[in-house]
């Protein structure tokens, strides 16, 4: 029986893009981007494989029940780990409906009804989660073909050229960029009943659109296209239809509030599951306590927003390699019986 959580990979790989995601690997690469992407995307499909390797089993559950030290170790990690992902997309949002929707509105404001629907959802089972999720991964599928096909008239090929311009070193750290951003957030669904074969198809389906808003993105754009602290929605601008209805994009950019309700509610979901708590109250307070810290430490502050942003993807990279080094040590010496060759190549890898 397949899970209904792999689904979830698609969103995951996709919430870190907006905003400064693109804008970043922009910074590195410029038209040189798809090349980044291509290559980060290889990088995350083998430690995608390797999560999926390293996911919890009975086997990890029943070590964690029985040893008070690992087992508060273990969630302390994990925790934090999700409560860091959670301040990023609260920054995320509350830095573009800043810049773009409610300029004059408080942060906590205009974030708050997003954090109620978000608990909303991840306050129930990941079976009801995964139905909506899936109706909203069809609709954006479809709103990103639209978009695509309606910019198409803007394209130019040769904004694409010159080819490896930006050098192979810029190559190499925007494709490491690109893969933290599209993997790292997918380390959350560890406990879940994720297999590489269907997780890969929608690792594969969110980093194709990825590519798609990339190419778009550099064809029209060229080399201005790390001008933009938003560089998708500075092209959504320019469509028109029939020459006199434009504006369109606050209405055709809501699949990256997709993107963010959907894991934001499995981040909430599984906060709830990492403190071991029932109560769902205890995630709300929690989540509203991360809001209410953006909008004091970041909201309005270009300097501490910057130093969030030039310095979250290495957190989450060192996150990862903890949470890898843990699961690999229990997986190799505390199961009886067990040879994973997957942990112990991680571990002599990292």
């Amino acid at each position: 029986m397949k899970s209904n959580s792999n689904l979830f990979i698609y969103f995951m790989c996709h919430f870190l893009f907006l905003g400064a995601g693109f804008a970043r690997i922009a910074d590195f690469c410029k038209t040189d981007m798809f090349i980044a992407a291509f290559l980060g995307f290889l990088l995350g499909s083998g430690i995608l494989y390797i999560l999926c390797k390293l996911r919890f089993n009975k086997n990890l559950n029943d070590i964690l029940k029985k040893n008070n030290v690992i087992n508060i170790l273990f969630r302390f990690l994990y925790v934090a780990f999700i409560l860091f992902n959670i301040t990023i997309l609260f920054v995320i949002l509350s830095s573009f409906l800043f810049s773009y929707f409610l300029p004059f509105t408080p942060a906590i404001i205009a974030c708050f009804p997003f954090l109620l629907l978000a608990w909303y959802l991840g306050s129930k089972n990941m079976k009801e989660i995964y139905h909506v999720a899936f109706v909203l991964f069809i609709v954006s599928l479809v709103i990103i073909f639209i978009k695509t096909l309606l910019l198409s008239n803007e394209f130019d090929i040769r904004n694409i050229l010159p080819i490896l311009d930006t050098g192979k070193m810029n190559i190499f750290k925007g494709s490491l960029l690109y893969a933290v951003l599209s993997i790292s957030p997918c380390f959350v669904l560890i406990d879940e009943d994720i297999s590489f074969k269907e997780s890969f198809k929608y690792y594969l389906i969110g980093n194709i659109t990825n590519m798609i808003i990339i190419i778009t993105i550099t064809l029209i754009l060229g080399n201005m296209v790390n001008v933009y602290s938003y560089p998708e929605y500075t092209i959504l601008r320019r469509i028109k239809f029939f020459r006199f209805i434009e504006n369109i994009e606050n209405f055709i950019c809501i699949n990256w509030f997709f993107d963010l309700f959907i894991a934001l509610s499995i981040f909430i979901n599984k906060l709830k599951s990492g403190l071991k708590s029932k109560n769902n109250f205890i995630a709300f307070g929690i989540s509203f306590l991360v809001l209410f810290g953006v909008y004091k430490i970041f909201a309005n502050n270009y300097y501490n927003t910057m130093i969030l942003y030039n310095y979250y993807p290495w957190v989450l990279v060192v996150f990862v390699v903890i949470l890898i080094v843990v699961i690999g040590i229990l997986k190799i010496f505390y199961i009886k019986n067990s040879t994973n060759w997957c942990a112990i190549f991680a571990l002599f890898f990292l």
